[in-house]
């Protein structure tokens, strides 16, 4: 494993880029065109390059491959009566996600063995042993969900609720105070990515991990506690400035940073997974991770 190389701290002032001409929106919904066709690309050409997660990033190549196959489906249902989420997800609200579950065990049953006996567990259980899942998750109560059944209980969950996002009608949606938290469905965020172009280029947004939405947060301030001081950026020794941790010394927490100018095609959630070993370094500094990424539950 590569070891961990410090690159850069809010002593050494604001980066080259940082500045946007006029107002950024605060938020970005997904697109009403569906947001998993370049994820599941990423995850291949990942998997090319990562021998030690080739198997795993693979595994997720096919599983957002069949989100990408049921996005279309999932933008013809209902959505939730409110048509502004604004708090943590109520799963039994929104059976529907149920549905992109079993199609998603479908389509997949016929892998591997392991996968096979997975997508077999979830074709046999009850409409509440899978809200039981998806409510240990989506609460971080991880002791609760078996950690292979957690990429394809959150994949269900992605499909739903980034379709619901993308229909929502951006004017209707109130501004309220962007934290580490979505604005959008309260779920916790997975990472934050540099955007380039437009009146968006060089700023700072934060993704959702359930629902894809993304809202603005200032660079070199800490997205827990709001600190610009003792910000710290880390990096994997030879593995390019496209991902890094950025760590606040004052509560102690990091989020991961992505730079698209760095590599144009980064994506949230393909990336996360293959800087895992960033992940286990800051934690050996001492440091805990702000949010977490659907598709792997901590410590599995």
């Amino acid at each position: 494993m590569s070891g961990l190389e410090k690159v850069g701290s809010s002593r050494e002032g604001m980066p080259k880029g940082s500045q946007s001409l006029g107002a950024p929106p605060l938020l970005r919904l997904p697109p009403r065109q569906s947001p998993f066709a370049k994820r599941a690309a990423r995850f291949r050409r990942l998997a090319e390059s990562h021998a030690s997660l080739a198997g795993y990033l693979a595994l997720m190549a096919d599983l957002v491959e069949v989100q990408h196959d049921l996005w279309e489906r999932f933008l013809q249902t209902p959505l939730p009566d409110s048509h502004i989420i604004r708090r943590p997800l109520d799963n039994q609200q929104v059976p529907a996600w149920r549905e992109a579950l079993r199609l998603i065990a479908e389509r997949l049953g016929a892998g591997s063995e392991p996968v096979a006996a997975l997508c077999e567990r979830i074709r046999q259980a009850t409409d509440e042993e899978l809200e039981s899942w998806a409510t240990c998750l989506l609460s971080a109560n991880f002791q609760g969900i078996d950690p292979g059944l957690a990429p394809f209980v959150a994949a269900a969950l992605q499909v739903s609720w980034s379709s619901f996002a993308a229909r929502l009608d951006q004017d209707r949606v109130r501004t309220i105070e962007c934290g580490y938290r979505c604005p959008i469905c309260g779920s916790w965020l997975v990472a934050s990515m540099l955007q380039t172009g437009g009146s968006v280029h060089g700023l700072r947004y934060v993704c959702c991990s359930l629902c894809s939405t993304e809202w603005n947060r200032p660079r070199i301030h800490c997205i827990h506690c709001g600190s610009s001081k003792d910000v710290s950026y880390f990096g994997l020794e030879g593995a390019g400035e496209a991902v890094k941790a950025e760590a606040c010394a004052g509560c102690k927490t990091y989020v991961k940073l992505m730079n698209r100018e760095k590599e144009p095609f980064v994506d949230p959630f393909a990336d996360d997974l293959a800087t895992l070993g960033l992940d286990i370094l800051m934690v050996e500094e001492g440091y805990q991770r702000l949010g977490f990424n659907l598709l792997l539950i901590p410590g599995s």
